[in-house]
């Protein structure tokens, strides 16, 4: 049996050896601050027939344990298939944290679960979540939040002071929204949102619903801007569902579109290449950027 010296706490000040003699677990005290007691401590154990990952890496397989933490220095997560459910205070005050995919096996994000993930710009979340809870989100660095429509309860505070919000859309079929869900989030864009920038923050859009829009309330919907200067083809290229089929049918619409800067300067191929949305292996994706690459200026 092997343990993860990156054990589970909620307290990572506290730092341990572990040694293993025979049927014997010795584990040894090495932080400075010894003097201070330690109320609780929750080991990961790998058996033999398990594969056994490489500590020192900065990757990280999230099981969703009772009261599991990542390591503080993680860049990147990776969800174990059997996670439905992220607990409350794994991924707490990350600062090396900059983009996350989480799987749709996932239906519950817990409190606190990213709570003060400051470089935290990215997020796919599940297109099964039903819960995110209180502080979720509280002061992270998203951009963009698409929520499915799943979505059922937002607890207090989820997405509190998370300053570099721009857009999010409540589900209407929302059962429970807490309190002061987005206060702080002063970016947010206030201006009434048109029918095709709707479809595109859908995390079921299609071709087919980005055509049948335009062609129901005119192609001038594409090129519509709202208070960040932003047009329905930012939201697409930040939607971590589309495809490049999407981008394709609106661009046919509307193809200066692509070299509209919203107000931090930023073109809608930005966003797709920044949050490196082609993580989705679409391979539409390579046709589209080689067609466009010459209206991309160098990226911020």
């Amino acid at each position: 049996m092997t343990f993860d010296p990156r054990y589970i706490h909620i307290y990572r000040r506290y730092r341990f050896r572990f040694s293993i003699n025979g049927r014997t677990l010795t584990i040894t005290r090495i932080d400075a601050d010894q003097g201070s007691p330690v109320y609780g401590l929750w080991l990961r154990a790998y058996l033999p027939t398990e594969a056994i990952p490489d500590f020192t890496s900065t990757v990280y397989t999230y099981w969703g344990l009772n009261h599991e933490q990542a390591p503080e220095d993680t860049t990147e997560v990776i969800f174990h298939p059997s996670v439905t459910t992220i607990k409350a205070h794994a991924f707490k005050g990350f600062q090396s944290l900059v983009r996350v995919n989480i799987p749709d096996t996932v239906t519950r994000i817990e409190d606190r679960a990213f709570i003060n993930c400051v470089s935290l710009r990215f997020i796919r979340l599940s297109i099964n979540l039903k819960y995110i809870g209180n502080a979720a989100f509280y002061e992270c660095s998203l951009e963009t939040v698409f929520l499915p429509p799943t979505v059922r309860r937002i607890g207090n505070n989820a997405f509190r002071d998370c300053e570099s919000l721009r857009f999010c859309i409540l589900p209407e079929t929302i059962e429970h929204q807490g309190a002061y869900v987005f206060r702080g989030c002063d970016r947010l864009s206030t201006a009434v949102r048109n029918n095709l920038s709707t479809v595109c923050y859908s995390t079921a859009v299609t071709p087919q619903m980005i055509q049948e829009c335009i062609d129901t309330h005119g192609i001038e919907r594409a090129t519509e801007v709202n208070d960040q200067q932003m047009m329905a083809l930012h939201i697409l290229c930040a939607n971590p569902h589309v495809t490049g089929d999407c981008i394709r049918a609106y661009l046919q619409f509307a193809p200066e579109a692509v070299e509209q800067q919203d107000f931090d300067g930023m073109t809608p191929f930005q966003y797709l290449c920044r949050n490196d949305i082609t993580f989705l292996d679409d391979r539409s994706f390579s046709s589209v950027m080689a067609c466009w690459y010459g209206c991309m200026p160098p990226l911020p």
